[in-house]
């Protein structure tokens, strides 16, 4: 398949001759050509002047096509799923509403700038409050993300969000619960499966003893439950429901504390039934649900209120300080990169933790090993471990000092 041209496009001004000459390559469907200047000032002249005269691969489209074309594109590519490619979309056309059919070129700095402080200081429908410094930071990173695109694919020739720096610092994760309030926690959600049967309260420990989504346990069939309740298939191939992404899938052990309770949820139903769904066919209950049962456990165990996604931050932080290595805990938790498990869900601080707990259970072993404490060698010791060559020459400079002296 022949490769397309790339979009005519400007490249530099680069520095030559220990700064005493600048080029700037133009680049369009007849190759490229370069010109030269005497300063950095006449150079980006030249640049605009070319920019104007180059014709633009985005003429006449508006930013809407931009977007539309952007999500497109990373859906092809594989960089995201649908589903999210169609959030990011969508907020993208709610945050640049106002601009959406004006010509691409039309957004400026100035007017990106007007946009970022506009959405910094609105307040929003749902709180009356202006956005948290996550929310906004992440539209502004949606939009970077859009326009680096659009100036790669040479529709522009520099991003209008290319200088705007993000304001406020965001939250340091989500709130999780300490070890022993999800010790709390997971008594009070046993106790009420025991005792009134209630699926989701089962369903809200599954997710924190197995660090899965609440989506993946929802999707969670009869016949996932495999090897006598010791193992759970998570995401399974042979499943509708694929994953948040190309990691999700996974077989996770089943702690014995869950196994009985959940053979005898599965018991007698069909195999494709859902899990925790509802009834004996068992209709897929909806994530909210989730959110308003994890509330009701926290409330009812006396601990802090939390998401559902944050208990997944409790397994996280629990696999990183008991040792495990870290592609195993975001390999268990269905991520690609321990990078995103560090960021976002371990509590700060446990991974360095974790690494100076190693490297002192390293240096015991050692000594262990060594036997005895180690003590301060003694004179003759020392003299005795010496090479016989150095311990020839230190009498002798000792004859020489004795020497002098006398």
């Amino acid at each position: 398949m022949p490769r397309s041209k790339a979009p005519p496009r400007i490249k530099g001004p680069y520095s030559e001759r220990g700064g005493t000459r600048f080029r700037i390559r133009i680049c369009d469907a007849t190759g490229h050509r370069d010109l030269y200047f005497s300063t950095r000032q006449e150079a980006l002249a030249g640049i605009k002047q070319a920019f104007c005269e180059l014709p633009s691969s985005a003429q006449g489209r508006s930013l809407a096509e931009i977007i539309d074309a952007y999500v497109e594109h990373k859906v092809q590519q594989g960089v995201c799923s649908a589903r999210t490619a169609e959030e990011h979309r969508a907020r993208l056309r709610w945050w640049l509403d106002g601009s959406l059919q004006d010509d691409l070129a039309k957004l400026t700095a100035k007017r990106a700038a007007a946009l970022y402080e506009h959405l910094v200081q609105t307040p929003t429908g749902k709180t009356g409050q202006p956005p948290t410094a996550a929310t906004h930071r992440y539209y502004l990173k949606l939009a970077k993300a859009l326009f680096r695109w659009a100036v790669g694919r040479g529709y522009l020739r520099e991003s209008p969000f290319l200088r705007i720096q993000p304001v406020g610092r965001p939250n340091r994760g989500k709130k999780q619960l300490r070890f022993d309030e999800a010790q709390q926690f997971i008594t009070t959600a046993l106790q009420q499966f025991d005792e009134q049967q209630d699926v989701m309260a089962l369903a809200a420990v599954t997710a924190l003893l197995l660090g899965c989504r609440s989506s993946e346990v929802l999707q969670l069939r009869v016949r996932d439950l495999d090897c006598g309740g010791t193992k759970l298939w998570v995401a399974a191939l042979d499943s509708d429901y694929r994953g948040k992404t190309a990691n999700a899938a996974r077989d996770p052990d089943v702690p014995e504390i869950l196994r009985p309770r959940l053979l005898q949820l599965a018991a007698d139903r069909a195999p494709a039934a859902y899990l925790f769904g509802q009834g004996r066919t068992g209709k897929p209950k909806c994530r909210q649900l989730m959110y308003s049962t994890v509330k009701r456990l926290c409330v009812a165990a006396g601990v802090p209120v939390v998401c559902p996604h944050s208990l997944r931050g409790v397994w996280a932080t629990a696999g990183v300080r008991s040792g495990a290595l870290s592609h195993t805990v975001a390999a268990a938790l269905g991520h690609g990169s321990f990078a995103v498990t560090a960021k976002h869900y371990v509590q700060p601080g446990a991974v360095e933790r974790t690494r100076t707990q190693r490297l002192v259970q390293m240096l015991d072993l050692d000594a262990a090993q060594l036997g005895a404490q180690p003590s301060t060698p003694s004179a003759e010791q020392l003299l005795a471990s010496l090479p016989s060559a150095t311990l020839a020459r230190l009498i002798e400079l000792a004859n020489q000092t004795r020497e002098q002296k006398a």
